[in-house]
């Protein structure tokens, strides 16, 4: 890993994991700052953004993250990653009152992924040049011209997310969402792949399935992988980890863990109270 710092606190570091061994790390972001990664070559990715899978694909190179401040990013790259980072103190990224204002709806926020030409020609140039150690003044005007590609893309997506605040999820647009949701809760299910079901961006996905709803994506289906479970659970020859693989999670702690959490109750009491219930209404 090689690192330069800024006299404007912009650091610059360019990360990399061989393609023979898997690249895994989890991060939480500084709090005064964005944190910016850039794919400079093609390679898979998954990456949870606060416990919430955001991206589960083959990416391209070009293609960028921006977690918000204060966020908590893992990241799995089973073929190794080469990747230029950027962390950008959070007033950087506002180059005057007017960009400020528009950038509100994106407070707090993460961008991405999103893939930019631009980006990955300023990237692949800067580290060449932090690579082999050429003028840091030069080095220094890619940075600014990255960062200005960042606030492009922030004023952009900030432009989606007011628009997308405005206006809910249509009802044949849910139904398609819950239609996938069900017929795969088997399987990981990304937003992306809620998105894709809805015809929809991510980000106007998410903003526009919040409003209709009042859950956010994630939220929504641990609820239905939950319901499901507790129908599997009525079938009492059942076991707990038969249905937590049935219903998508990979171990039956993380399905205790998660079951508790939002019923209040382990999945082995809820079925105990489940079956005394049923015996009750037999007498």
């Amino acid at each position: 890993m090689h690192r330069s710092e800024r006299p404007l606190k912009i650091a610059v570091s360019l990360w990399t994991h061989d393609a023979d061994s898997r690249g895994d790390c989890e991060i939480t972001m500084p709090r005064d700052a964005y944190t910016v990664g850039i794919l400079l070559d093609d390679t898979h990715v998954c990456l949870d953004a606060d416990a919430q899978r955001v991206i589960d694909a083959s990416l391209e190179a070009g293609t960028c993250y921006v977690s918000r401040p204060g966020e908590t990013v893992r990241v799995t790259c089973p073929r190794g990653y080469k990747a230029l980072h950027l962390r950008i103190p959070t007033q950087l990224l506002w180059f005057s009152a007017e960009a400020e204002h528009a950038c509100t709806a994106l407070e707090g926020r993460s961008i991405g992924p999103v893939k930019d030409g631009l980006l990955l020609q300023l990237a692949r140039t800067l580290t060449d040049m932090v690579d082999n150690g050429q003028n840091t003044t030069f080095a220094e005007q890619i940075v600014d011209m990255l960062v200005d590609c960042i606030r492009r893309l922030r004023a952009e997506n900030a432009t989606v997310a007011r628009i997308s605040r405005k206006t809910t999820l249509p009802n044949w647009r849910l139904q398609r969402v819950d239609s996938y949701v069900k017929s795969h809760l088997s399987e990981s299910i990304t937003l992306l792949d809620m998105a894709n079901a809805a015809g929809l961006s991510p980000m106007h996905f998410a903003a526009q399935f919040r409003a209709a709803t009042s859950y956010r994506p994630h939220h929504y289906l641990l609820l239905c992988r939950l319901e499901r479970a507790k129908e599997l659970m009525t079938d009492v020859s059942r076991s707990m980890l038969d249905i937590a693989l049935e219903v998508g999670f990979q171990t039956q702690a993380h399905f205790t863990t998660v079951f508790k959490r939002l019923t209040g109750k382990t999945p082995s009491v809820w079925r105990d109270d489940m079956l005394e219930a049923r015996l009750r209404k037999i007498a």
